[in-house]
């Protein structure tokens, strides 16, 4: 659709289907970069002597409160899990236009740019913002009412979301920020609240409302105004953030960070012990040197673990300050906590119950394995993909030619059954999804029956190792044909030791 189409009528029809529309990840990517450029574009209203600086002045006002009800629509519509984090920093970014003042954007694509030394506290937030925080106060107070109940119902136990905890807390815990708004805030509910025999002394009740020395008397009335123009309902009335009848549900919500920081810490523990465990005893220790385990995804999650209590007190320190808690409160939290976790009996409080089960359908499941196709397994990261192919697509055709012969031999209680046993993959049974007529999926079970595999060969740790040992041949002046015959001597030695140790009995199958 054309600018020059876009009038009134078609404006409206849109404005009424907005709800219905729904935003991809990359969508909520392009208008953060938006609403970064409008916000260092505005910022340069008092030096653009030009014309354009007119547009400079109302593109801010224009852009925040359409982009109000498109984050509000965001928040309350968009799934429980890390993708979040894409709305919620486009969020961060609407409300702190202090963040691109003085070309904030360029020293992000250009970082080896040289900057003034004096403006290193530049882009902070200080009282020439007063009038953006009134004119977009629902902005940060009513959507902030909507974001904090969805921690509520994730595991901010897991790094991604102690990640976005940590940001919102770290934001709304700057200087100035909660103060100013809390002002504007107790200013509004007064003079909603206040009743008509003291109507005339208003103006002294909204001049006692000051910050910094700044009197917010002015800003109030742009605050109420604000709240009643972005909330386009007659029944809408604006819930306080700082107000008592919170405050239990804010104990609450502290109480669940430190029952995360305390789940996070059972987590550092039990990887710790895990890592410990896998390089204990001899032979652990050498596939730990031939760098044959699989523990370098332990070691990266164990440092994710590592940061998470970090991002979680923080998280606490920050809340405390949003909401002026008292830190001698959480004392008695904390040893809840502690009592609690001694609890193993789900029925110990029954009032938690159904918070419990919640509590465990939300924690990741630790008892799932691939039911499938064991060749057809995702490629892993210590895994070559164009190699893993490869040896699939021979595999499955050596699989094709000698599949029946493969059969027999497995069942056979000779040498060569003893052989096949050794080189063959035993048959397992696999679970497959159907889809019938009705496009209903169901489990199918498939017998898959003894077959060559040669997906561990495919493997980095394999591929270094060949390649050091052909290196060392060549230093030796040995032909690439004599280091493979060694080779396949050196395993075939292996796996016939192995079956004389099984025919004898002295090594179990």
């Amino acid at each position: 659709m054309s600018v020059e189409s876009f009038n009134n009528t078609n404006l409206e029809i849109y404005q009424r289907n907005y709800s219905a529309v729904t935003s991809s990840q990359e969508r909520v990517r392009i208008v953060r970069v938006l609403v970064k450029h409008i916000h260092s574009f505005s910022a340069k209203y008092n030096t653009d002597p030009t014309a354009s600086s007119a547009l400079r002045k109302y593109a801010r006002q224009i852009m925040c409160s359409r982009a109000y009800h498109y984050v509000k629509h965001l928040v309350t519509t968009w799934p429980l899990d890390a993708s979040f984090r894409l709305v919620l920093e486009l969020w961060l970014s609407l409300i702190q236009p202090w963040r691109y003042t003085d070309n904030t954007i360029n020293q992000y694509r250009f970082p080896g740019a040289q900057r003034n030394p004096e403006e290193g506290n530049a882009n902070m937030l200080d009282e020439s913002f007063t009038q953006f925080l009134a004119e977009n106060f629902p902005t940060y107070t009513c959507i902030f009412q909507l974001v904090i109940p969805r921690f509520m119902r994730l595991d901010i136990s897991v790094y991604r979301n102690a990640v976005m905890l940590f940001r919102l807390g770290k934001v709304f815990a700057q200087p100035h920020l909660v103060p100013m708004l809390l002002n504007l805030e107790r200013a509004i509910t007064d003079n909603v609240s206040g009743s008509p025999d003291n109507s005339h002394n208003n103006s002294n009740l909204d001049q006692s409302y000051t910050y910094n020395g700044v009197a917010l008397n002015k800003w109030v009335s742009i605050a109420k105004q604000a709240i009643s123009e972005l909330n386009m309902t007659a029944t809408f009335e604006y819930d306080p953030v700082w107000s008592e009848n919170k405050r239990e549900f804010i104990m609450e919500f502290v109480k669940r960070i430190l029952a995360s920081k305390h789940a996070a810490d059972k987590n550092i523990e039990e990887c710790t012990a895990k890592l410990n465990q896998q390089s204990q005893g001899l032979w652990n220790a050498t596939k730990l040197w031939l760098m044959m385990g699989n523990t370098m995804e332990d070691s990266v999650l164990l440092e994710e673990y590592k940061k998470i209590p970090i991002y979680l007190t923080s998280c606490v320190n920050y809340f405390i300050t949003i909401f002026g808690l008292n830190g001698n409160m959480l004392l008695p939290l904390e040893a809840e906590i502690l009592e609690d976790s001694v609890e193993h009996s789900s029925f110990a409080n029954s009032h938690n119950f159904t918070l419990s089960i919640a509590q465990k359908l939300r924690n990741k499941p630790t008892g799932i394995q691939y039911m499938g196709d064991p060749e057809l397994m995702p490629i892993m990261s210590y895994e070559n993909t164009i190699l893993v192919r490869i040896l699939y697509q021979i595999s499955t055709r050596l699989n094709e030619l000698y599949g029946e012969e493969f059969s027999r031999l497995w069942t056979r209680n000779d040498f060569w059954g003893f052989v096949a046993r050794e080189v063959l993959q035993k048959p397992t049974t696999i679970q497959l999804y159907v889809k019938d007529s009705s496009y209903q999926q169901s489990v199918v079970n498939e017998e898959l029956p003894a077959r060559l595999s040669l997906r561990s060969l495919g493997s980095y740790v394999f591929v270094i190792w060949i390649s050091l040992g052909y290196i060392i041949f060549r230093m030796f002046s040995h032909s690439g044909i004599f280091y493979l015959f060694f080779l396949i001597t050196v395993w075939s030695l292996i796996v016939l030791s192995k079956v004389s140790l099984k025919r004898l009995k002295i090594m179990n199958d």
